[in-house]
C-alpha cells in the first residue's frame, strides 16, 4: 500500500510538472489563439487577434512560412505557454520580421506616439533575418522568449571577399533597417526591454553573417534596459546598442546589465577586423554623436559575463564618452589580437571589472575618428592575471587615470598616470 502512494504520488508530480502555465501575469485575454501549423491560417488567425489589440494569448505551435508575418499597430500584449521553468512551450516557426511594428511615414517623424507592445513566453524557430522588428513604438517589453535557428537573409552588399553579405539579429529595436542612417525622432521612444530572452544565432557561414543577438539603433529618448539574456552563437556582436539619442527633455539611457554572453570562434570580420564581439556600446553611424552631450545617451555596462573565443574578438567595446562600466567578468580565449574591454570614449569609469585568459591585451584606451580615448579613470580592475602578448594595458589616448594593480602597462599617450 505505501509503495503504491508513493507510485502515485510520483506519477502525480510528475504530472503537475508538464503542466503548461501562462506567462505574465494572470487574468482575461482579449483574444486567444490555437496554432494549427498551417500558415495561410496561423498568419491570419494572429493578425485578427492582434488588430484588436489588448492581450493576446497563442496556444500550440504556429507556422509563418518564409515570408509571414504580423504587423503591430496597436498596443497589444502577446503571451505564450510556459511550463513550470519558465521555457516556452508556444512556439512560431519561420516568418520574416515575424512580428513587425512598421513605421507609418519613412519620410517624416510620425505625428503620434507608436504603439506600446509586450512579446513573452514564445518560442522563435527558423525566421528569415528577425523574429522581431520594432521600428515604431512608445515602449516595448520582450521577455522570457526563445530564439533560435534564425535564417540569414541576403542583402545587396559585397564583401570583399566577392561573397554576398548576410544579416540575422535576434531582435531589433529602431529604425536602422527602414530609414538606414537618418533619425526619426519619436518613432522608436519610451521604455525598451529585452530581458531573460534566451538567443542562438548559430549558423552555417559566420565568416559573412552580420550577427547581432539584440540591436538597438536610432532610437530617440528611449530608456533602453538590455538585462538577464543569454546569447551564444551570435558571427557578430551579441549585444549591440548605438547611436541612441536623448530627446529634447534630455531623456535616454541605455543599461546593458546581468547578461551571459558566448561568442563562437568565428565571426564576420565586416565593418571592422574585430569579431565575433560580446558588448558593443556607443555611436557608429554619427560618430560624432557620441562625444556630444546633448545628443547620447548614457551608457551603463554592468555585472555580465562575456566569454570571446575568437582570434581578433573584442569582450566589451565602447564607443561614446562618459561611459560607466563595473563588475563585468571577462574571458578573453587567447586571440592574438583579443581584447579584453576597448575603450574609445572619454570621461568614463571602468571599474571592478575580471578580464581573464590571454589576449593581446586586457584593457586598451585609443584614439580613433572623434573619439579621444582620454580622461578615463580605471579603479580596481583585476587585470593581472591576464596573460597578456602585448601589455595588460595599452593606452593610447591622454590624463587616463589607472588605480590598483595593472601589470604591465605601454603609455603611448600625454598625462596619463599609474597609481598602482
Amino acid at each position: 500500500m505505501k509503495r503504491m502512494v508513493f507510485a502515485i504520488t510520483m506519477v502525480s508530480v510528475l504530472a503537475l510538472l508538464t503542466v503548461p502555465v501562462i506567462a505574465g501575469s494572470p487574468g482575461a485575454y482579449d483574444s486567444m489563439v490555437t496554432g494549427k501549423g498551417d500558415p495561410v491560417y496561423d498568419i491570419k488567425a494572429v493578425q485578427d487577434a492582434v488588430d484588436k489589440g489588448g492581450k493576446v494569448l497563442l496556444k500550440g505551435t504556429f507556422d509563418f512560412g518564409k515570408k509571414g508575418k504580423v504587423s503591430i499597430k496597436n498596443d497589444i500584449e502577446i503571451i505564450g505557454e510556459t511550463d513550470t521553468q519558465g521555457l516556452p512551450l508556444t512556439k512560431i516557426k519561420g516568418g520574416f520580421w515575424t512580428f513587425n511594428s512598421p513605421l507609418p511615414s519613412k519620410e517624416s517623424p510620425p505625428e503620434a506616439p507608436g504603439p506600446k507592445i509586450a512579446i513573452r513566453g514564445i518560442h522563435f524557430d527558423g525566421a528569415v533575418w528577425t523574429p522581431l522588428h520594432f521600428a515604431y513604438t512608445s515602449g516595448a517589453e520582450i521577455s522570457g522568449n526563445k530564439i533560435t535557428n534564425v535564417i540569414p537573409n541576403e542583402v545587396p552588399f559585397k564583401l570583399k571577399s566577392g561573397e554576398t553579405l548576410l544579416w540575422q539579429s535576434g531582435a531589433v529595436f529602431g529604425t536602422r533597417l527602414v530609414t538606414k542612417t537618418k533619425l526619426m525622432p519619436g518613432a522608436v521612444t519610451g521604455n525598451l526591454i529585452f530581458e531573460n530572452n534566451e538567443v542562438d544565432l548559430k549558423n552555417d557561414k559566420p565568416q559573412i553573417t552580420l550577427g547581432q543577438g539584440v540591436w538597438t539603433v536610432l532610437t530617440w529618448g528611449a530608456t533602453i534596459q538590455i538585462r538577464g539574456n543569454v546569447f551564444t552563437n551570435v558571427s557578430r556582436n551579441s549585444i549591440e546598442s548605438l547611436d541612441n539619442y536623448i530627446d529634447k527633455e534630455g531623456r535616454g539611457m541605455v543599461i546593458i546589465k546581468d547578461n551571459k554572453v558566448i561568442t563562437p570562434t568565428v565571426g564576420i570580420p565586416f565593418p571592422s577586423p574585430s569579431t565575433p564581439n560580446g558588448i558593443v556600446a556607443g555611436w557608429f553611424v554619427d560618430p560624432s554623436g557620441g562625444i556630444d552631450p546633448a545628443r547620447y545617451s548614457k551608457i551603463v555596462i554592468m555585472g555580465n559575463y562575456v566569454e570571446v573565443r575568437g582570434d581578433t574578438s573584442m569582450g566589451i567595446y565602447i564607443s561614446s564618452d562618459g561611459a560607466v562600466m563595473r563588475s563585468n567578468e571577462i574571458l578573453v580565449g587567447g586571440g592574438s589580437k583579443a581584447k579584453g574591454i576597448m575603450q574609445l570614449g572619454s570621461n568614463g569609469l571602468i571599474a571592478n571589472n575580471k578580464v581573464q585568459g590571454s589576449g593581446q591585451c586586457a584593457v586598451f584606451t585609443m584614439r580613433l575618428k572623434t573619439f579621444a580615448g582620454s580622461r578615463n579613470t580605471f579603479v580596481a580592475n583585476n587585470i593581472s592575471t591576464f596573460k597578456a602578448s602585448m601589455a595588460h594595458v595599452l593606452l593610447q589616448g591622454d590624463d587616463n587615470l589607472l588605480v590598483g594593480a595593472c601589470g604591465k602597462v605601454i603609455d603611448k599617450g600625454k598625462g596619463n598616470k599609474n597609481l598602482e
